[in-house]
């Protein structure tokens, strides 16, 4: 099994990295790692680098002798706002979104939407660990959360066009508003879809594209990856 470790430092051949307590935790005592144990280390900036655990005790850690084995790839824009559900619902989302490849994940509060309180710190935590078991190279951003009125306002010019879940049946298909090799910005509802009153507001917002997902309908949670994957298929 190969160990993959996110980090903050920078990295480069023959640096010496200093792990965090919860990882020097993770490598001894759930890994059952030892010092010579091969670990890979990325930071989303550097690449990805192969080194060997030089220290390990029950709060250090330690990583040196670095050396390159992957170059950072170009960063992709792929953007997924969600209304986030109840929290194992919620976790995964985000932990299957960073497969899938989302470099920024936001959680939007709606009309509908179940819960009041988002641990985003909890989030990133989430996101970090699953770029470690997918081999990305980088960790989508976490939003805080955003009222529906209050992110449909923050778009700026040049914002890739807001594909949204339709259920109303005016949605379009995927194969006419998904261009995987483009920007994108999703926009999926709560269970029970969005409000009259919401499906206004963002039909009234500039470069805004609804999707219609079949004729089943998905739960939240599913629509959310459904997106993504989709946007995989047509790239």
């Amino acid at each position: 099994m190969q160990i993959r470790l996110f980090v903050p430092d920078d990295l480069f051949p023959d640096a010496g990295i200093f792990l965090s307590e919860a990882q020097a935790h993770y490598l001894r005592s759930v890994l059952r790692a030892s010092e010579g144990t091969e670990v890979f280390l990325f930071n989303g900036r550097d690449g990805e680098f192969s080194g060997r655990i030089s220290l390990l005790d029950k709060k250090k850690a330690a990583v040196g002798h670095l050396k390159r084995t992957r170059s950072q790839p170009e960063k992709k824009d792929l953007r997924l706002y969600f209304a986030p559900l109840k929290r194992d619902c919620t976790d995964l989302i985000v932990e299957k979104a960073t497969e899938l490849g989302a470099t920024l994940i936001c959680p939007v509060m709606t009309e509908y939407t179940s819960v009041s309180r988002v641990n985003t710190e909890r989030l990133r935590l989430i996101a970090a660990e699953s770029a470690e078991q997918c081999r990305r190279l980088d960790v989508p951003e976490i939003c805080e959360p955003l009222s529906l009125k209050a992110f449909l306002s923050s778009r700026k010019k040049g914002d890739p066009v807001l594909i949204h879940s339709d259920e109303s049946g005016r949605g379009r298909a995927a194969s006419s508003v998904i261009d995987g090799t483009r920007p994108a910005a999703f926009l999926v509802g709560p269970e029970g879809g969005f409000s009259d009153a919401e499906r206004r507001l963002i039909a009234q917002t500039p470069d805004t594209a609804g999707l219609d997902l079949g004729e089943r309908i998905l739960r939240a949670e599913t629509a959310a990856l459904a997106v993504l994957a989709l946007y995989s298929c047509f790239k």
